[in-house]
């Protein structure tokens, strides 16, 4: 696809340890000034280097002759000598002394100075690090903006496998550029096909619907529904939603600060619009309301101000509607559904993904990615091509102001779940291609 985006110093080392005059080896006497000593007291058998040598004349008190003279004292006046090893004692005592200020003071006759070696600098170790994890591969995954922390969340999703369809756990955030699995204390069953969205007047974000697994059996619904505060989930078992009802879109209207659902009824019989509550969900009575379909998406438009709900043409099984009939567009007002322009039928057939973008409804399908105009006279733009067949989770970043896609099935893939994760800012990008984590199916 063309127009996807596929995308200390060191310290000089030490000398090594079999180098004996190097900074901290055997030899060195600036680190180690027992060893000058042992060197200066080996210098000639009996005698320290530098206190006499041979043929020259003695210092008083410390050779063998008076000053002047080089034959030996008589045995009467050595006794009033100082002994050649009290001698050697005080100089070494004097070395050391010196060593553990850091600086040897020598006498006026060596007129020499020894600088103190530095230490060597420790070397950097560059350590490998660890490459980023990313959710497993799956489908129909919930996944929504948090504009409480600026991340968007994903939670769950479907696993199938040769022992049939599994729903997977875990909760995820996406900070813009890597994902994060978080650990909540507590946290909901495993869902495929839930619901995600963010409530502004109770600042959570409001998971609800999709199915669940046991062991050994199959999906079962889920009517309950549980809110996420940053850290942790709190279950609002059923949220006042019928078990019947089956929760086909939710979105938030930024016009009015609400969160809306649409479900069908059982039977598919009709469309109940519901709205967030502080302690569930709250059934509106709406003078009108679309007709009841098998899916639906909803989507805030921000060119026309308006809550988008689009249909799956053919409505639902029961419903008195010819399958070539393309429903049309209804906005959502904050009290009332009224209808609006007709898309094209095409565009909305098969499996198909729908997000709020900067410039508009955002439309995802096998063939192609699509804006949205809005307004009476709105129509279908294509604007990029597609990296996935469908099932997606689909939301849009707005700290960033991207549409973040994540999972799926693969376009070019023979229609596996892929675990990568697409940004779109006018065109679409591959933005996580790392290490996928371990699926978490139910127990």
């Amino acid at each position: 696809m063309s127009d996807i985006d596929l995308t200390g110093s060191e310290g000089e080392p030490p000398a090594p340890l079999s180098d004996r005059a190097a900074p901290g080896g055997p030899d060195d006497d600036a680190r180690h000034p027992a060893q000058r000593l042992r060197r200066a007291l080996s210098a000639a058998p009996g005698d320290p280097a530098g206190l006499s040598a041979p043929g020259r004349m003695a210092e008083p008190g410390l050779d063998d002759g008076d000053p002047g003279d080089f034959e030996a004292d008589p045995p009467a006046q050595r006794s009033r000598r100082i002994p050649r090893r009290t001698a050697v004692i005080g100089a070494a005592l004097a070395l050391l002394v010196a060593a553990a200020t850091t600086t040897l003071a020598l006498s006026p006759v060596s007129r020499g100075s020894v600088a103190t070696a530095p230490t060597p600098a420790p070397l950097a170790v560059a350590l490998p690090s660890a490459p980023p994890v990313r959710p497993s591969a799956r489908d129909d995954a919930a996944m929504a903006y948090d504009p409480a922390s600026g991340d968007v969340i994903l939670y769950g999703g479907l696993l199938l496998s040769n022992q049939g369809p599994a729903a997977l756990a875990g909760t995820w955030s996406w900070n813009g550029a890597q994902w994060t699995e978080l650990q909540p204390a507590v946290s909901p069953p495993p869902l495929a096909g839930a619901l995600l969205g963010y409530d502004p007047s109770t600042q959570r974000l409001v998971l609800t619907g999709g199915d669940t697994s046991h062991a050994g059996g199959p999906l079962i619904g889920s009517d309950d529904s549980w809110t996420w505060d940053g850290s942790s989930w709190s279950p609002v078992p059923a949220g006042g939603l019928p078990a019947a009802d089956q929760p086909n879109a939710l979105a938030t209207d930024d016009s009015t600060g609400q969160l809306i659902l649409v479900t069908t009824t059982a039977g598919c019989t009709g469309t109940d619009t519901w709205r967030w509550g502080s302690t569930g969900w709250v059934l509106l009575h709406p003078a009108a309301s679309p007709p009841p379909a098998d899916s639906d998406g909803l989507a805030y438009d921000p060119g026309s101000a308006s809550l988008d709900l689009f249909t799956t043409p053919g409505g639902c099984d029961g419903a008195q509607e010819a399958a070539a009939t393309t429903p049309p567009v209804w906005s959502w007002n904050g009290t009332t559904w009224s209808p609006g322009a007709i898309p094209l039928a095409s565009v909305l057939s098969g499996a198909w993904e729908l997000a709020t973008s900067s410039r508009g409804d955002l439309l995802v399908t096998s063939q192609a990615t699509y804006l949205w105009s809005g307004g009476q006279d709105a129509t279908w733009t294509q604007v990029s091509s597609s990296p996935v067949v469908g099932d997606s989770a689909i939301a849009y970043d707005q700290g960033d102001g991207q549409v973040v896609l994540f999972g799926g099935m693969c376009s070019g893939c023979g229609g596996d779940p892929v675990p990568d994760t697409w940004t779109w800012t006018g065109s679409w990008a591959l933005r996580d291609t790392t290490v996928a984590s371990t699926p978490r199916p139910s127990p």
